[in-house]
């Protein structure tokens, strides 16, 4: 603000002075000329103020994820929603489209021709579906009026590689978050002190350790009551990820070998058979198939029942503050400390990694005022907008704290005034700000706040390693979209291999990881899987060098370490 005051008054000075200064040349002429021209009309024109430009009129969706407090008013009309059109370029019509349905209502707004200018959308293959019925208006034309992206794909190129269509135009805008590890696995050091055991480092001895942890008493109160390691939604992915394979629920594996793109099986059998042995030997909970969103392995954690445990991505802070501090609380002496994914057989890999380039936002074909358009996106995007909506008013909800990022004063005010605006700058990069990174979070001062910044810095030296192999050719957020005939292809292969994984693994001898696979691949192949693999092929042919891969992955993150250096 001092800075903009500052601006101001020099303008203002520089304009006084210019008057001042015709001033004085038009006395002198004046006085040479009066007796000539006193008695003639005036033929100057008279001062005009000018007119202010006119406001565009636009409409933006956002998320309604009912969260607004009756004391604010709703997601059209807050102080928010008045803040961004009492500042903003623009008249901003916010259109809230419910978060569990939005695609659905999305669809019946563009068949109905009502769809709002601007589409705040993650749901990636949506996205790609607006741009096969050509619903979407290229970027390109608008950037002029965004020069805060154009300072932003400059910086971080990955962002254009992300957001360009194959006719080689410019749709997506997108933002940079902090990379972030997606899974992250830790061990009870306690616990290898106890049974004299050594850190593991490949999958053989992971193995071995999580045995141990099973069958030998480590909490030492006489029962077989123990896992050696959890294995459900999330942390089966991160076994997929040790064997350098990273297929889910949503995606298959698929693998780059001499220069084609193919289905990554040799890798899907070697961590189906660790995953075999884990349920085989009773390293893992024998019910971990209803643990769908592992909140039971979480329990058991933190209850002190699990050895090696996989923590999902997200929440750092929020581990060190709640669920360590639960944990060291419920058993005594518990300690645990990052392990990094162990070497297996196809190499060493590293986890992978929480999304850091997402592309969010596509502008509506029909859009009557692409200007404003772009006026309004490059207001939300200037940092002390955006972060004024994140952070809330200063003094009153955040003050500086000593590492000069904000900090909540009333956490309960903030959440109530503030915390359900996020939404409306979901297209603005907080990874370029180093305020909003996960270490920027702890107060060093504090001892176990210390101790989970050194943990997380650990985390990073592990989980960045650029020696590693990335596990799959890009992140899920960056694979092409199908079309619609192939992703119901897509959708009865993942289903009949999912199916067919779980009997792999919970059949016992009766059913092996190589029966598995084969009936997989026979699953594969009536399915027609074959046009998959043809149409990842001709996408990668076309646009390996320009797509999003995960050497770009590597990329953002050297970057960014270099930032909090």
């Amino acid at each position: 603000m001092n800075r903009k005051l500052g601006l101001g008054m020099t303008l203002g000075l520089v304009a006084l002075g210019a008057t001042i200064a015709g001033c004085s040349s038009d006395n002198k002429e004046g006085a040479a000329t009066n007796s000539a021209t006193e008695n003639k009309p005036s033929t100057t024109a008279p001062t005009t103020t000018p007119t202010p430009a006119k406001r565009g009129d636009i409409s933006v969706t956002m998320y309604d994820r009912g969260s607004v407090p009756a004391s604010e008013g709703n997601y059209e009309d807050n102080r928010w929603t008045k803040w961004i059109n009492q500042n903003g370029p623009a008249n901003v019509k916010f259109v809230p489209i419910l978060r569990s349905d939005s695609t659905k209502k999305l669809n019946v707004l563009f068949a109905s021709g009502s769809a709002p200018d601007i589409i705040n959308e993650y749901n990636t293959p949506f996205r790609g579906s607006l741009y096969d019925q050509k619903q979407l208006m290229p970027i390109d034309k608008i950037l002029p009026s965004m020069p805060e992206y154009q300072k932003l794909l400059t910086q971080y190129p990955q962002l254009k590689k992300a957001g360009t269509k194959p006719d080689g135009k410019l749709y997506e805008i997108g933002k940079v978050k902090e990379a972030t590890p997606a899974h992250i696995l830790l061990i009870r050091t306690d616990w290898l002190k106890k049974l004299n055991l050594a850190m593991p480092t490949t999958t053989d001895e992971v193995l071995a350790v999580a045995k141990a942890f099973a069958e030998q008493d480590p909490d030492g109160n006489g029962k077989k009551d123990t896992y050696g390691m959890n294995i459900s939604t999330y942390s089966e992915q991160a076994i997929n990820e040790m064997f350098g394979e990273s297929s889910s629920a949503t995606l298959l594996a698929w693998d780059i070998k001499d220069g084609k793109v193919v289905r990554a099986w040799e890798k899907e059998q070697a961590s189906l058979t660790f995953k075999k042995r884990l349920y085989d030997e009773g390293l893992v909970d024998k019910d971990y198939i209803n643990d769908k969103d592992g909140a039971k392995a979480k329990q058991d954690f933190l209850n002190g029942r699990i050895g090696i445990y996989v923590k999902f991505s997200g929440g750092w802070f929020d581990f060190v503050m709640n669920d360590y501090t639960t944990l060291k609380k419920n058993v005594s002496g518990a300690e645990v400390a990052p392990l990094a994914y162990p070497k297996s057989p196809m190499g060493t890999f590293t986890g992978a990694i929480d999304n850091p380039i997402q592309m969010t936002t596509v502008v509506n074909a029909n859009a009557k005022n692409p200007e404003a358009v772009g006026q309004y996106l490059d207001f939300m995007m200037k940092p002390e907008n955006a972060l004024k909506i994140i952070n809330g008013e200063e003094n009153t909800h955040w003050k500086k704290a000593s590492n000069g990022c904000p900090q909540s004063v009333d956490p309960a005010k903030s959440k109530n005034e503030v915390g359900y605006a996020l939404d409306y700058t979901m297209f603005f990069s907080s990874g370029v700000d180093k305020c909003s990174f996960v270490l920027s979070g702890f107060n060093p001062d504090v001892p176990e706040q210390k101790a989970g910044m050194d943990m997380y810095r650990e985390i990073q030296k592990m989980y960045f390693d650029s020696k590693r192999e990335y596990p799959g050719i890009t992140l899920g957020d960056h694979m092409p979209v199908y079309p619609a005939d192939l992703n119901l292809i897509n959708t009865t292969i993942l289903k009949e291999k999912g199916d067919i994984f779980v009997k792999g693994i919970i059949s016992g001898s009766k059913y092996s990881p190589e029966q598995a696979i084969k009936d997989a691949q026979a699953a594969w192949d009536k399915a027609d899987g074959k046009k998959l693999e043809e149409f990842m092929n001709k996408w990668y042919q076309e646009n390996k060098a320009n797509a999003f891969m995960a050497k770009d992955v590597q990329e953002i993150v050297k970057q960014q370490m270099e930032q909090v250096k």
